[in-house]
């Protein structure tokens, strides 16, 4: 690296004798330690009116390079600029520029008065440097090209124009900030000396700043400092000529530090408990005063604090440590600090009072971070919260795992919602930056902006009340009176409110104070990648900018903020119930303040927030049930159908089937009895096989009922969804069987009482059952596929036990359907009108002998299953809760429903069939159907009375005296009779049965042999 005497002898470093530099700002940004920069002059930027530059004089094809590069191609300044009005300009020999232009339209004089700005920048220093060329831009094209309007009189058009003397000092990297400083103050100085109007400093970067102080105070020309820290303003009692823009830095760790303390209030912990932890560099005035400040009012406010202050550029003497490694970059030494930080974690030592989380603040560079956060990991650190200085700069970037939840500081963010007569926001400027300069810029970028236009601003106040304003006069004879009117300006600019305290430097807004957090947590859902304090850590990048999971949002000042502070941090927070905290993840896991807590394991709880390294195993006897993250554990009461009731359900069934297989067998043995044969057996068989059916439902009924947490719910629901079909469709037949057999029944009656010939077949009968059963069918299966039954388990009752922290939790399985009314309703629907539609037929036939219908059997059955029902519902209501009572309900409901029914079809036609028929009567006689058919027979028979059939008259002269009627001796269709002596039961019954069933067409010497044949035959 040269020093300054030797860039000196070989550059001549007079203001006149300097080049235009030969790259751009942002270009000569990216140098590394081995490029050398000569000094040069990066901007002159200068309104046409006040003459050509000199430097263009000296090289006009580097100025063209330069106005090239420092937005000649802006469209908006363009314009503004080519709006400007004709003028005569006079510039003399030392620069100073006045001007007087006449309009064409107005008569009134312009007065325009030139102020100049000067910089001298390291070359690093990019956003430092641009800023300040976009708002002498904008304000010399104000106005329509006039400049900055002043004076109490606005339309005496008298403006102020500013010129704009950037210089590229040299690389501070290359040479050494030593040497530069020097060259920096060799270059400011000449400037000073040869532009007259050189008025204010423009400040440099922080590295540089101190450069600028002495110069300033030789030259008696203001300086506006770009630097935080406030021990660079102390000495504004023999350098007044020194201001700050920058916010004090030393309060950026302060709303972290006052939010920990008013969370602590809202717990009512003492601060004594609270460790703070503070380490920090003491070689630069921003580490060391940033940090400091947190010690001393941590100190103040009764908090346990930890202060680790370290040399960075000190050689510890260590054995490792031969190569005398620096202690930025000596590890085993940054983890000492990090043992001192946050130590190793230690059972606590029972009767010692627990100290709650640290809070950490670090001022430290990047590698430094990096290092100490390694170790605080290993040590199972859970800090409350961790407040970086490389929270905010490029390092947090880069670390996206790392920083969640950390908290940093800065000057500004760029959510900001403060503005300008250009630009809505700063980041507003910083858009406009990139689209002209090529980078995205940081908040030196817009701070660099706002100084220009406070200095327009504060001139335009100083002239306020001046019809016509003397500038030049003021700057050559007031200058002193100018300074002091700055130290009482407040302004509202683009970087915030601005007013100087009694040191000089901006108090008018707290410092931007930061955390990385979630962006749903975030009004703005912010992500600020530019807010950095050191120049030197804060590159700009020109990659696209990729939104991270956690966004930097802005929690102060309170009138900017879109977020509150979280706090404690996710790490140091008490876990949920269910969670414990995880060993491994605070090792491993990149995100220190990230949530360390994991769900308890299968078999464990936690049944309050906690701080504890494992989970409760849960005790004999109960479980989590196969989940994790177990607030309680359980012990199951699944309510689950006794094995001995599952028994009795077989029983029922068992006892059912026997009892129709048992009838059906005695009808198969019986089949030849008339009592089978006219009581139809095809009809009472399909009884017997729905009454199987029915009471099948009982198996998946019992089927249906499974433990909690085992995979057998899908069979359950199987189970479920074949009851209705068992049950219903069983019903059904049974019911409808019975409908078909009375009808036909009713049928053949009707034929006998209009002595007609009526042949009824079962075939045709059969119509009626398949009819009912596929409109059974067609529900049930749209009940299947729209919303099948389901076996589902519901929570009937919960207790605790507060001793062994056991919840026991009883539950009931049930099938369950959310639509089971729209398809159980028209079900229900088609058994009432079975039952009904049976009954009126029966009733029809009351007349016929209880030995062949079973009207009132019938009766007594749908009465006996209305019973049934209206006992058994309210009861099933009642007990849903209990598997074991509805359980017993339904199993018993259909298992008397169907044995009834059968009982009473089948117990009177066993008890007829083993009676016999009545002593002295046939078939026909014990049918004793009493009906309209022996009316009918006694009216036309009356007409025979008297002389046509005389009390003596013989049996031959009755029979001759039909025969003569065309009766051929049959009465009443085929009916005939051979020596009736009188007309009886007897015979009339034989006439029915001739006409009723066919095939018989002629029945003289009828007997029951006759009449059963004819039953037989004909199936009818």
């Amino acid at each position: 690296m040269g020093t300054a005497q030797e860039l000196s002898t070989n550059t001549n470093m007079s203001f006149s004798s300097i080049d235009m530099c030969s790259d751009s700002s942002y270009n000569m940004s990216t140098y590394g330690p081995d490029d050398i920069v000569e000094p040069c002059i990066l901007y002159d930027i200068r309104d046409s009116i006040f003459g050509a530059d000199s430097a263009a004089a000296r090289d006009p094809q580097q100025t063209a390079l330069d106005l090239e590069l420092s937005l000649m191609n802006v469209p908006t300044i363009s314009a503004m600029i080519a709006a400007t009005t004709s003028t005569d300009t006079t510039t003399n020999s030392d620069g100073v520029g006045t001007s007087e232009s006449r309009s064409d339209n107005d008569d009134d004089n312009t007065s325009t008065s030139e102020i100049t700005l000067v910089q001298i920048t390291p070359s690093n220093c990019n956003n430092h440097r641009d800023g300040a060329v976009t708002a002498v831009k904008l304000l010399n094209a104000n106005n329509d090209g006039n400049g900055t309007s002043i004076g109490y009189n606005r339309d005496k058009h008298n403006y102020i124009k500013f010129r704009l003397i950037s210089i590229v000092g040299g690389n501070a990297k290359n040479i050494g900030n030593d040497a530069y400083s020097e060259i920096h103050s060799i270059l400011l100085d000449s400037v000073l000396e040869t532009i007259n109007n050189a008025h204010y400093i423009l400040g440099s970067c922080s590295s540089a700043a101190a450069a600028d102080k002495p110069i300033a105070l030789k030259h008696s020309k203001v300086v506006i400092s770009q630097v935080g820290p406030p021990g660079f303003y102390m000495d504004v009692v023999t350098n007044p000529y020194v201001f700050g823009i920058h916010v004090n830095s030393d309060t950026y760790p302060l709303p972290a530090l006052q939010t920990l303390l008013f969370h602590l209030n809202s717990i009512n912990e003492k601060t004594s408990n609270q460790q703070v932890r503070v380490v920090y560099r003491d070689k630069s005035e921003f580490f060391y005063s940033t940090c400091k400040s947190v010690i001393d009012v941590a100190t103040s406010q009764g908090f346990d604090v930890t202060d680790i202050m370290y040399d960075p550029d000190g050689i510890t003497e260590e054995e490792d440590n031969e190569d005398g490694i620096p202690n930025s970059q000596n590890i085993p030494f940054l983890e000492g600090l990090a043992d001192r930080l946050c130590p190793p974690s230690i059972d606590n030592i029972e009767g010692q009072e627990q100290k709650l989380s640290p809070a950490i603040f670090a001022c430290v560079k990047d590698g430094e971070a990096d290092a100490i956060l390694s170790k605080i990991r290993l040590n199972g650190c859970r800090p409350s919260l961790s407040w970086f200085t490389t929270a905010t700069w490029a390092w947090a970037n880069n670390n996206p795992d790392v920083i969640p939840y950390f908290q940093g500081g800065g000057q500004w963010h760029k959510n900001f919602a403060y503005s300008d007569q250009f630009f809505d926001t700063g980041q507003d400027v910083l858009d406009y930056g990139l689209e002209h300069f090529g980078y995205a810029g940081n908040y030196d970028h817009v701070v660099s902006y706002a100084i220009p236009n406070l200095i327009a601003d504060y001139i335009g106040s100083f002239f306020r009340i001046d019809d016509y304003p003397d500038v030049d006069n003021a700057f050559l004879n007031n200058y002193e009176g100018l300074r002091r009117a700055l130290i009482n300006f407040n302004a509202h600019t683009i970087f915030g409110p601005i007013a100087f305290n009694e040191y000089q430097r901006n108090s008018g807004r707290g410092a931007a104070g930061m955390q990385w957090i979630e962006p749903s947590a975030s009004i703005s859902l912010a992500n600020d990648n530019n807010s950095a304090e050191e120049g030197a850590n804060k590159a700009a990048t020109n990659e696209e900018e990729v939104v991270p999971e956690f966004v930097l949002a802005c929690m102060s000042p309170l009138d900017q903020a879109d977020a509150a502070i979280v706090i404690p941090s996710p790490s140091a927070s008490l876990c949920a119930p269910g969670y414990y905290v995880n060993q491994s993840l605070i090792e491993t896991e990149p995100a220190l303040l990230g949530n360390k807590c994991s769900s308890c394991p299968i078999n464990t709880y936690m049944a309050v927030e906690n701080e504890y390294m494992q989970c409760v195993a849960c005790p004999i006897g109960s479980s989590t049930m196969d989940k994790s993250g177990a607030t309680y554990c359980v012990q199951e009461s699944p309510n689950l159908i006794p094995t001995g009731l599952k028994v009795l359900g077989y029983l029922f069934v068992i006892v059912s089937w026997s009892l129709a297989i048992g009838y059906i067998i005695w009808m198969i043995i019986h089949r030849e009895d008339s009592v089978v044969k006219i009581g139809q057996p095809e009809f009472l068989l399909f009884i017997c096989v729905g009454a199987i059916m029915s009471t099948s439902a009982i198996i998946p009924l019992t089927l249906a009922d499974t433990n909690v947490g085992e995979d057998s719910y899908a069979a359950a629901s199987r189970s479920c969804q074949a009851i209705p079909f068992f049950y219903s469709l069983g019903w059904v037949l049974m019911y409808s069987s019975i409908t078909a057999k009375s009808y036909r029944l009713t049928k053949v009656a009707a034929a006998a009482s209009r002595f007609s010939r009526k042949k009824v077949t079962a075939k045709e009968m059969y119509k009626i059952i398949v009819a009912f059963m596929v409109l059974d069918l067609i529900v049930l299966i749209a009940w299947q596929v729209v919303d099948p039954l389901m076996y589902v388990r519901s929570e009937v009752t919960k207790s605790v036990d507060d001793d062994s922290g056991v919840v026991t939790i009883e539950t009931v399985g049930q099938c369950a359907s959310t639509s089971m009314w729209y398809f159980l309703g028209p079900i229900i629907g088609i058994h009432v009108c079975l039952m009904v539609i049976t009954n009126v037929l029966l009733w029809q036939v009351k007349n016929m002998s209880d030995r062949y219908q079973e009207q009132k059997y019938v009766a007594l059955a749908s009465l006996y299953i209305c019973e049934l029902l209206l006992l058994g519902i309210p009861i099933l209501i009642a007990v849903q809760g209990s598997a074991v009572a509805r359980y017993t309900v339904i199993a018993g409901v259909i298992f008397l429903t169907d044995t009834g029914v059968l009982s009473l079809i089948f117990i009177p036609k066993i008890k007829f069939q083993n009676e016999g028929l009545p002593e002295g009567m046939s078939v026909v006689q014990s049918m004793n159907i009493r009906s309209s058919v022996q009316m009918k027979a006694s009216r036309n028979l009356g007409k025979y009375s008297g002389a046509e059939i005389s009390e003596n008259k013989s049996s031959t002269d009755f029979t001759r005296h039909m025969s003569k009627n065309g009766s051929s001796g049959r009465l009443f269709g085929s009916m005939s009779f051979s020596a009736v002596d009188e007309i009886s039961d007897e015979n009339v019954a034989k006439n029915i049965n001739s006409t009723t069933f066919d095939g018989v067409n002629e029945v003289e010497d009828s007997s029951d042999k006759d009449v059963e044949q004819a039953i037989d035959g004909e199936k009818s």
